[in-house]
């Protein structure tokens, strides 16, 4: 072996430990959104993520997005509250709000220069936008029944590694498996159900109602 195949082996695993490193982290504190970046991050330029980008740049409408390089316009969290209750854009401010989150700490802040980076971006920033979408809640079977539903739509390694994590830590703390396992099962169905959420232009359609939305997207009217 070559010392540059050498070279390269190695740094797949030192990237491999620091991924194992990150999930270990999670699952020591599953509810900290920065243990769930770090994941994603070391995910990057993964073979896996690889296989996921060839995925969703496959689909028309992302690949449209792409190509056009559109990007959505800042959010105005109270600019959204004052929408009419059961719009989408008003729930998405209270969901933020009740989680004590702002639009700005959901925005990755680095400069999009390929397709790659582009669907970073959208996956991040429609995270909790698809979690209103869908209904899922941010406990732990709503956090799970969203990452099925996100391996469903887009192929997310991201996705498998949180619901491995969530589930191997309910056996660990002996916590009831039924209700995540009924969470998962449901996001599946959705997402095969569903057309591609994070393809549309959500952040164009704040106004319209919730319903309105799940009609167009293939998503059960009540949500999960």
């Amino acid at each position: 072996m070559g010392t540059a195949a050498m070279m390269q082996q190695l740094k797949q695993r030192l990237e491999s430990l620091r991924l194992v490193a990150s999930l270990g982290q999670f699952l020591n504190h599953p509810g900290e959104l920065d243990n769930v970046f770090a994941i994603a991050r070391h995910l990057q330029g993964s073979p896996l993520a690889t296989q996921m980008q060839r995925h969703l740049l496959e689909h028309p409408g992302m690949a449209a997005l792409v190509e056009a390089g559109w990007r959505p316009a800042p959010v105005d969290l109270d600019q959204l509250l004052a929408l009419p209750a059961g719009s989408l854009g008003h729930a998405y401010a209270q969901h933020l709000r009740g989680q004590g989150l702002t639009a700005e700490s959901l925005i990755d802040p680095t400069p999009i220069t390929s397709p790659q980076q582009y669907l970073t971006h959208r996956l991040r920033e429609t995270h909790d936008i698809v979690h209103v979408l869908t209904g899922f809640g941010v406990d732990g079977p709503g956090e799970l029944g969203l990452q099925a539903f996100n391996l469903a739509q887009v192929r997310s390694p991201l996705a498998v590694m949180l619901i491995f994590g969530g589930l191997l830590n309910v056996l660990q703390e002996d916590e009831p498996l039924e209700p995540l396992l009924r969470a998962l099962s449901h996001g599946f169905s959705m997402g095969l159900a569903a057309r591609l959420v994070v393809a549309a232009k959500l952040e164009e359609g704040w106004e319209r109602p919730l319903l309105a939305w799940r009609q167009e997207l293939g998503l059960p009217a009540e949500g999960a």
